[in-house]
Order: structure tokens, then C-alpha cells, then sequence
């Protein structure tokens, strides 16, 4: 074992890690990005909403990492935090309990069980619960739903099958998510997950709402607040559709259109992300001090949000299609912004964009780009 600092926490960590299922503990150290924005969009949340006492639980805790480092970096304005961390693994369990006293904190409780009779066994008493498993979120979906506040509760869930969410695996698509996927916009995959959470929640009449989501790396990451209630439900429910995917351009159709020949989803179709809670995260991971990285990520999402658009435009497929030279993708942005055109970088593709303008409106500032190059202009 090795001791190592995440944000303001100390862990203690296995030497020799495969970062696969065969680990005896798992720990993986590149979803330190994710537990600083974690951390970040909790603590925002918890600034906009005061709670006299706020549980969070994880059932899936591995090291320990993320319960503690919410037990011991989480302030709440109006109380207390108190976290609850689960796993099946005896061997996490021991290593969560020794890093628990690395950091002497009192506000953990340490629990040894399967993380679906975890949550299962706390019916509507977590204000937080927070899935981050090797894999799909999908088997413990129902059950943290059914154990989290029914009012303005939080869940959060990782998806690490991003292949299967981007369309790589179709048939396992299906039958985890009981959605079609579409491939190539990454973004894509995330709104599949968060309409297969809202189907699941709506069955017990609460509607789910996305305050932040961010694709990175591996992983697919969202964060749901829930509303009570059948309208809510049936509100959550109306901004599903069908997405069809046309030479990088997006055709929607809501659910109640009915499905088409070559669209897929279901998909959510409304903002993924609350720009109040994404500027507060933002000033949370600044203030803290948290890794460059992720404060890049939330900056960018941040700018993604001023523009109302599903998915990107890849620079470098269009340019593909349209057998063009790629140009510089400030020049690119810049030339947009004359034309009045906002525009955004996406956090989750270099080659990407976001704008108000149309896949002509694109296409025309690249061709006279690449037409002044021909002609010695620039």
C-alpha cells in the first residue's frame, strides 16, 4: 500500500493495480477528474439548496475514495453531511475502514453488503446516491432511485460501457437501455442514459432533471435531480425522442411523433446541463484548487451551455464529406463569430463545436478559407 492525497484527502491505495476486475481492490486514479468535479457539482448544489442534514451514500465504494473524500470536502452551509459507503468486496470494505482513519472522520459509516440490498434497505432516505460501478449503471438504477429523497434528491451515475452507449454494440445496447444508439457524437450517449433513467424513475411517479454531464475519457457522467410527482414525470417523459443522424446534421422527433425508419433513442432531448449549478461547480473546483483538468472540463461545459444545440459538429467529418482542408479550428470559430454566429468548443471532442448556425453556414466559412489558402490570400 501506498498513501496518496486526492483534493484534500488522504488514501490509501494498492501498490499494484490492474485497473480491471481482477484487482483485489479497485482504485483507478484517472477518475480523479471525476471525483473533483464530483465533489464540485455536489457542494454547488448543495450552495443553491440548504439542507439541515444531507446523507449521501455509495455503494460501491472500492477504496473508499469518493465517499470520503465527499465526507471530508463537502461543506454544508445550513448543517451537516453525513456519508454512507457499501461494497460486496471484504477486502474494499478494509481498506475503506483503514482510509477512514487516515482521515479521523466521524461522519462515515462504513457498510459491508451488496450495493442494490444497500440501497434496497433505504427506501427515499439518501439525499445523494451516487453509482459509480465497473461498467453499467444499469443494475442498480431502480433501486437507487427508490432509495434517494423523491424531492430534489440527487442521482449521479458513471457508465463506463461507453461503447456499448456510442453505439459500438448494438445489441447489448438494447438490452441494457432499451434504446438504439446512434454513432460517432459522444454526447449522444449520455442523453441515451439519462432517458433510460427517467423510464425507470417515472414508473414510481418522479421525474429526473439534469443539472451537469460531461463525457470524458472512458466514462459517461450525469447528474439527475429528482421531482416529485406524476406531472413531473409525465414532464420528464415528453422530452424523449428519436434522433436521426444525417452528415453530421441532428433530425429530432419527440416521442410522441412515434418512431420513424432510421431514427434511434430513445434520447433526451432538453439541456443536459443547469447553467447556475455548472458555474457554481466552476467556482467550487477554482476556489479548491482542483486539478487543471477539470476545471477545464466545467469551464467548457460552462460555454457549451449558452448554445441550445444536441451534439456537436466534427469539424473534420464535415471537411471529410465535403472534401475540403481542415482549417484552424479558432479560424473556423472566429470567422462563425463575424457572422454573428455563437460559438462553442465541446469538452468531450477536440474536432468539435457547438453554434447556432447551420452545417451551410460551416460548410461556407471553411470553403472560403481553404479558397483565400488557393489563392494565396492568407
Amino acid at each position: 500500500m501506498k498513501i496518496i492525497t486526492e483534493g484534500n484527502t488522504k488514501l490509501k491505495v494498492p501498490k499494484d493495480r490492474t485497473l480491471s476486475k481482477k484487482d483485489k481492490i479497485f482504485y483507478n486514479p484517472i477518475m480523479e477528474i471525476n471525483r473533483d468535479i464530483s465533489v464540485s457539482v455536489i457542494q454547488s448544489f448543495l450552495n443553491h439548496y440548504k439542507r439541515d442534514e444531507f446523507i449521501i451514500c455509495d455503494p460501491l465504494c472500492g477504496s473508499g475514495a469518493r465517499g470520503l473524500r465527499y465526507a471530508k470536502e463537502l461543506k454544508n452551509p445550513s448543517g451537516t453531511v453525513k456519508v454512507i459507503i457499501g461494497d460486496i468486496n471484504p477486502n474494499a470494505v478494509k481498506l475503506a475502514k483503514e482510509n477512514l482513519k487516515v482521515n479521523e472522520l466521524d461522519n462515515v459509516e462504513i457498510i459491508h453488503k451488496d450495493a442494490n440490498v444497500l440501497l434496497s434497505e433505504n427506501f427515499r432516505t439518501f439525499n445523494v446516491v451516487d453509482l459509480d460501478p465497473f461498467g453499467s449503471p444499469n443494475p442498480y438504477i431502480d433501486s437507487a432511485i427508490r432509495s434517494c429523497i423523491t424531492k430534489n434528491g440527487i442521482l449521479c451515475m458513471t457508465a463506463t460501457d461507453t461503447a456499448v452507449l456510442c453505439g459500438a454494440y448494438k445489441k447489448a445496447c438494447i438490452r441494457n437501455y432499451d434504446a438504439i444508439p446512434i454513432k460517432g457524437d459522444k454526447e449522444l450517449a449520455i442523453r441515451l442514459l439519462i432517458g433510460y433513467a427517467i423510464r425507470v424513475a417515472s414508473k414510481y411517479d418522479i421525474g429526473l432533471r439534469p443539472i451537469f454531464s460531461h463525457i470524458t475519457d472512458h466514462y459517461a457522467r450525469t447528474f439527475l435531480i429528482t421531482e416529485r410527482g406524476a406531472n413531473r414525470a409525465d414532464n420528464a417523459i415528453k422530452k424523449l425522442g428519436y434522433i436521426k443522424a444525417v452528415n453530421e446534421e441532428k433530425i429530432v422527433k419527440n416521442r410522441d411523433e412515434g418512431f420513424e425508419k432510421g431514427f434511434r433513442g430513445l434520447f433526451y432531448l432538453d439541456k443536459i446541463n443547469d447553467l447556475d449549478i455548472v458555474n457554481g461547480t466552476l467556482k467550487v473546483a477554482e476556489d479548491r484548487n482542483y486539478s487543471e483538468r477539470s476545471r477545464k472540463i466545467i469551464k467548457t461545459i460552462s460555454e457549451e451551455c449558452q448554445i441550445n444545440q444536441i451534439g456537436c459538429y466534427d469539424i473534420h467529418k464535415i471537411c471529410s464529406i465535403i472534401k475540403e482542408l481542415v482549417p484552424p479550428m479558432n479560424e473556423l470559430i472566429t470567422k462563425l463569430k463575424e457572422l454573428g454566429f455563437k460559438v462553442s468548443r465541446v469538452h468531450y471532442n477536440p474536432n468539435g463545436i457547438k453554434t447556432d448556425g447551420k452545417i451551410v453556414d460551416i460548410v461556407e466559412c471553411i470553403c472560403k478559407y481553404n479558397n483565400k489558402i488557393n489563392n494565396n490570400i492568407i
